[in-house]
């Protein structure tokens, strides 16, 4: 096996970097091969424009690139391609990486046919040893330290390392001892150079990761470029942000990356750090630690995405440093996330976080997620509206010194806390971004309108909150408006909530009447028992409100703005919960 040159390992994601890396491909068409993840990607049928380089399994790099006699690998394509150009892949595997790209160029599938781009080698050669198998001369250049030490659970210790083996598309599991090697197992010895497995590879598929990560767009001769309808999976990214982070690296304005499939990296599936991108169509699932990152990604879309099952390494998720999520955004104005799907993601399902600024969330679902579903923290100015929150760890939505957040027309059902609402102990001057901005990080003017809650159980409050601030501590309540919600839960002993008042002092409501005698709030709100069957096809994921159902026609009027975002009337009446929309 062909085994790339050593390079630096420690390459800046924010680095304006203009050469380009040389490419390293394997050898050998596996397209036959049984990987279960193909099943997971988007066909498409993009045009090919004149003059379009091609790439074939069978090619060679020696050839003209034209579609006759196409190339055999990206990488050359990429050294061939002058700026503007279109790279077209015919369909296979391919498995390689291609590094900085410094000039702008698409990278698209022929159309109707299935490509992966992969950063796992083909691993054919074992020999028996006992209980084990071994496979010689392994010594894949993947760095094994590159990650923060705090955001490792001592649970799972080996969370940070990149390295990952998959028998038929299945993972194994890693060990830190070749001793521990069972079924279902592997280990690497980089001191012996060798890969070793619990089980037997005899007539099965056995693919192992060698390379980092496959390509960064890197600077403005690099805008506009594109990667659509390609599958990229088992890069060995780096944990430690701005060290080959993920398998894709945006760093170049108004990127699109569109009905990609992101799955099974070691730590990130892409990452982004310029403004502008376009995130549509794409999927996100079964990544080490995060489906997407990005970082000062003004004007992000993240649309019709689907993350799921990310943080399979098993990161930590408490700590300052934890950054496990369907999808992580910090330090970004203007994000627009609607019509995605976060569900099952060992993590949060979206996050925002240290001063993210107006950011619009409409029309998404959270379902499942080990933490919470949708969470707006140390940042200011956003509205999160009409997003289905159901059955999340933690907070279906929570919102964390962050002030003039709006909630409204949410449907939460059954999550372990509906709404979190909190004041950290941290100050806004220990974020230099946060402070140029004039953030306050403190929770303050948040609006609850027309929200659906509701819970089959009864052992914690709809609504939590709670404030950390140092004293003295900030005098606004953290609720300035809120009405036409509906709080639907069987009858028990449970809270509402508990409630800011402002100036640290939180009060536990029991009921409707309570609360609007405490603070004059929720004058039009509903509190009753759930029905047995709210919604009209919640398996098909629409939580719309069956006639009859408490809540139909029972919300306060819907605020143009809002109605505008949404594309629908400004009803004076609409159902309380999410509402319907044109998607995208």
């Amino acid at each position: 096996m062909n085994r790339p040159r050593r390079r630096d390992r420690l390459v800046p994601a924010i680095a304006v970097v203009t050469a380009l890396l040389a490419s390293c491909t394997a050898t050998g068409n596996d397209t036959t091969a049984a990987h279960p993840v193909d099943a997971t990607i988007t066909t498409t049928d993009y045009p090919v424009p004149a003059g379009a380089l091609f790439v074939a399994t069978n090619g060679k790099d020696s050839a003209q690139g034209d579609q006759a006699r196409p190339l055999r690998s990206l990488g050359e394509a990429v050294r061939r391609a002058q700026p503007g150009a279109t790279i077209v892949l015919r369909e296979g595997t391919y498995r390689e990486t291609v590094g900085i790209i410094g000039k702008k160029l698409s990278i698209q599938p022929y159309p109707r046919e299935r490509v992966w781009l992969k950063g796992s080698q083909v691993v054919a050669q074992w020999s028996r040893d006992g209980d084990v198998w071994r496979h010689a001369g392994w010594n894949a250049p993947l760095c094994r330290s590159c990650f923060l030490p705090e955001i490792i659970d001592p649970a799972h210790p080996l969370a940070g390392l990149p390295d990952m083996v998959f028998v038929d598309g299945r993972p194994l599991r890693q060990v830190g001892e070749r001793s521990s090697v069972t079924d279902g197992t592997f280990y690497v010895d980089v001191a012996r150079e060798e890969l070793v497995i619990g089980e037997d590879p005899a007539g099965r598929f056995v693919e192992a990761t060698e390379f980092d990560w496959l390509l960064q767009f890197d600077g403005a001769a690099a805008a506009g470029s594109s990667i659509r309808g390609i599958g990229i999976a088992h890069y060995g990214s780096n944990q430690k942000y701005g060290q080959r982070g993920a398998m894709v690296v945006v760093n170049a304005p108004s990127v699109v990356l569109e009905n990609n499939t992101f799955a099974a990296s070691a730590s990130s599936g892409a990452a982004v750090f310029q403004p502008g991108a376009n995130v549509i169509g794409n999927q996100f699932h079964d990544n080490g630690l995060v489906g997407l990152m990005a970082n000062r990604a003004d004007g992000l879309r993240l649309v019709s995405n689907t993350f799921a099952r990310n943080n399979n390494e098993r990161f930590a998720l408490t700590g300052e440093a934890i950054g496990a999520a369907g999808a992580k955004v910090t330090r970004t104005k203007r994000a627009w996330v609607s019509d995605n799907t976060f569900a099952d993601n060992i993590g949060t399902g979206w996050w925002c976080d240290l001063g993210c600024t107006d950011a619009v969330v409409v029309r998404n679902i959270a379902r499942g997620n080990a933490v919470n579903g949708l969470y707006y923290e140390v940042s200011a100015r956003a509205l999160i509206a009409s997003n289905v929150v159901v059955s999340n760890g933690g907070r279906g939505i929570k919102v964390s010194s962050s002030d003039h957040v709006r909630l409204v027309h949410n449907t939460l059902v059954d999550n372990r806390i509906e709404i979190g609402l909190y004041n950290d102990k941290r100050s806004a001057s220990s974020d230099p971004y946060s402070a140029e901005l004039g953030l306050a990080w403190i929770t303050s003017n948040t609006e609850l309108v027309n929200n659906l809650l509701i819970r089959q159980h009864d052992t914690e409050p709809f609504i939590e909150s709670a404030d950390y601030k140092p004293h003295p501590k900030p005098a606004s309540p953290f609720i300035s408006t809120s009405d036409g919600n509906a709080f639907l839960r069987a009858a028990g002993a449970a809270p509402l909530g508990t409630w800011s008042l402002g100036s640290g002092e939180v009060v536990t409501i029991h009921s409707l009447p309570r609360l609007r005698e405490r603070t004059g709030l929720d004058l039009h709100s509903l509190a009753v028992a759930p029905p047995p069957a709210p919604f009209r096809d919640p398996d098909r994921g629409d939580y719309s409100l069956r006639p009859s159902t408490p809540g139909v026609r029972a919300g306060q009027a819907l605020p143009p703005d809002v109605a505008q975002i949404l594309g629908i009337p400004p009803l004076d009446h609409p159902d309380i919960g999410v509402l319907t929309g044109p998607r995208g």
